[in-house]
């Protein structure tokens, strides 16, 4: 990827050139506004990055001008410059992002990565093929798990690629992404880097004509084998299928568990009908009663749960005949329920159609509605249609955050609405408010033509994506399908808790977000794992053995590169004083056992946005 960087300041030149080569892209830096519009005029870049004050023509005026010329090339600002009139300047003058001096590199550089994705309509992070992944962030490659070492040429021109893997990509084209101008190879070497991509490859495991060499024309990436394209097109009922399947074996292990729980609480009831009252008793059927709520909850069995969590209300008091009575006639209730439930299916059905994406479309067209309904539900994506903003409001106004669409289609004719101002500001409008709800909902525009002055209007506003018709049913919920993975596909979260049920629930109740979860119930291997994996989010439970939670997130907080991870803890302590202790050892965030998955995977979602 080539970038373009105008700044008179030499040392600030120095660091980002550096930084940025050794994130693989290839910079031009040049020092004044006049010199920066000959280069972006005269070269192709992907991303322009601009000082506001530039020698001989400012960022803000060279900015306009290569957006007056046609140029439609990502431009981010980089200025000194804070105030708020300051940034709606930049941004009306075509910038798509702006980042105030001094920044942070990690933060300038994520911020470029974002603008790249959404000029090549990559909403994924990382890029694949099959089982083998490209990802930008860390600037690894691997193919079936196993890291590929590749020379930052090779990197460079695999991400090209699969940035572009429908297109044919000539030796020039190559070298004009790839190299900056103070550097043009011969034809020669580029091809000497492709056939060393191409051993590389082919020793990894992978085709030996991954990229292909098309006679005439230059190079690209082969399409993928069908055998491996079938598994991605498999269909939201194998999926279901397959999880349900899942979720009822780990069931079938935990039932025994589950009645061994009722036995304990039992033989403690029969102890105290001796009247040998014991508090450490008390205490020992108050945390199992507890732990059988969170667990019944986790299979869907709803009402056995709640009876488990009155059980754990009745024995947080002192212990008299009367409650030794009411816990008897819970503990009779809860057995028959759990014999009359022996299958979780039903309940985790149930959950897993709450779990479906949901897609709120806004189009006073009832045809095209009907259809995107039906091909979207055929997708296993539940919908909602809403004819105008005015609707859109007011059925939001009485909806839960949890019960709120994970993206909106807005389907805008921005020619009729030039000549009905109140309409199109009322549209615009209503995007701004998606975009500004916590978490923010993305908001997809269908529009009836593709003009430079309509998308701009649309990103201040906060759109995430502009479609342009005419478009297939099938395009466009694709589109959506994307947009419902930006924040948890591949996000890998780290869960460390010594609750080996939960630990092997989890996966399965969480799959609907395509997390990537790891699980550790021995916290001695904490780092080694910690290091391996990279998780971007972190979840711990409080007390296990050896190490408790609390002391793992402080040495995670110690550490310069660790100390940055969010982290969540998940515990049955849900005390003032616990919390406390917990968020002053630097947690983010404190989930309550028995755990949700709805519940635990926004809280997710929330502290990764």
């Amino acid at each position: 990827m080539r970038i373009l960087l105008v700044d008179d300041d030499q040392t600030l030149i120095d660091v980002l050139s550096r930084s940025l080569a050794e994130q693989n892209y290839a910079v031009d830096a040049v020092t004044d506004g006049e010199q920066g519009w000959l280069y972006g005029s005269t070269y192709n870049y992907d991303l322009i990055i601009l000082d506001w004050s530039l020698p001989k023509l400012d960022g803000i005026s060279l900015c306009q001008r290569f957006r007056a010329n046609g140029y439609e090339m990502p431009i981010l600002l980089l200025t000194a410059r804070h105030g708020s009139q300051d940034k709606i300047k930049g941004l009306d003058a075509g910038a798509d992002d702006y980042i105030c001096k001094p920044f942070d590199l990690d933060e300038l550089t994520a911020r470029i990565r974002a603008l790249l994705r959404r000029l090549n309509c990559d909403f994924l992070p990382v890029l694949s093929w099959g089982e083998l992944q490209l990802d930008p962030c860390s600037c690894e490659v691997t193919y079936q798990g196993e890291i590929l070492s590749l020379t930052a040429k090779e990197y460079s021109l695999l991400e090209l690629f699969l940035r572009h893997s429908q297109e044919v990509l000539s030796i020039e084209e190559i070298i004009e992404s790839l190299w900056s101008s103070a550097e043009y190879p011969a034809e020669a070497t580029v091809r000497s880097h492709l056939r060393y991509l191409r051993q590389k490859l082919k020793l990894a495991g992978l085709p030996e004509d991954l990229i292909e060499t098309i006679p005439g024309r230059g190079y690209s990436l082969k399409s993928l084998p069908q055998e491996e394209l079938s598994v991605e097109l498999e269909t939201p009922e194998i999926k279901r299928s397959r999880h349900l399947n899942a979720l009822s074996a780990a069931w079938e292990k935990y039932r025994s568990k589950s009645h061994q729980q009722l036995g304990t609480l039992e033989t403690i009831v029969a102890t105290w009908q001796q009247s040998d009252f014991n508090d450490s008793d008390r205490k020992k059927a108050l945390l199992t009663a507890h732990s059988l709520a969170g667990n019944l909850g986790l299979f869907g069995f709803d009402e056995a749960s709640q009876l488990a969590r009155e059980l754990e209300q009745v024995l947080s008091d002192e212990i008299n005949q009367e409650r030794i009575w009411q816990i008897e006639a819970i503990l009779q209730v809860l057995r028959q329920e759990l014999a009359a439930e022996a299958n979780p299916s039903p309940q985790i059905a149930c959950q897993i159609q709450e779990h479906s994406p949901f897609l709120l479309i806004i189009d006073p067209d009832p045809k095209l509605s009907e259809q995107l309904t039906e091909y979207a539900n055929s997708k296993g994506i539940k919908t909602l249609v809403l004819t105008n903003p005015e609707s859109t409001r007011i059925w939001l106004e009485q909806q839960s955050s949890e019960q709120l669409p994970d993206a909106v289609l807005l389907k805008l004719a921005f020619s009729e609405l030039e000549s009905n101002l109140h309409s199109r500001w009322d549209n615009l409008s209503l995007i701004a408010e998606l975009s500004l709800l916590e978490p923010s909902i993305p908001v997809i525009v269908l529009a009836d033509r593709d003009r430079f002055e309509d998308r701009l209007q649309v990103a201040r506003h906060g759109g995430y994506f502009y479609l342009k018709q005419p478009l297939t049913p099938t395009e466009i919920i694709s589109f959506c399908q994307e947009v419902f993975q930006r924040s948890s596909q591949g996000k890998k979260v780290m869960i460390v808790d010594d609750d080996l049920e939960l630990l092997e629930v989890l996966p399965s109740l969480l799959h609907p977000w395509g997390f990537k979860l790891t699980t550790l119930h021995d916290p001695r291997q904490f780092w080694d794992v910690l290091q391996a994996v990279n998780p971007n989010l972190l979840v711990l439970d409080i007390e296990m053995p050896h190490l408790s939670g609390i002391e793992l997130c402080k040495v995670l907080r110690t550490h310069p590169y660790w100390r940055k991870l969010p982290v969540m803890f998940l515990s049955i302590h849900n005390n003032v004083a616990m919390r406390n202790q917990v968020f002053a050892s630097g947690a983010d965030d404190f989930v309550d056992k028995p755990v949700v998955a709805k519940h635990l995977a926004n809280r997710i979602l929330n502290r990764l946005a």
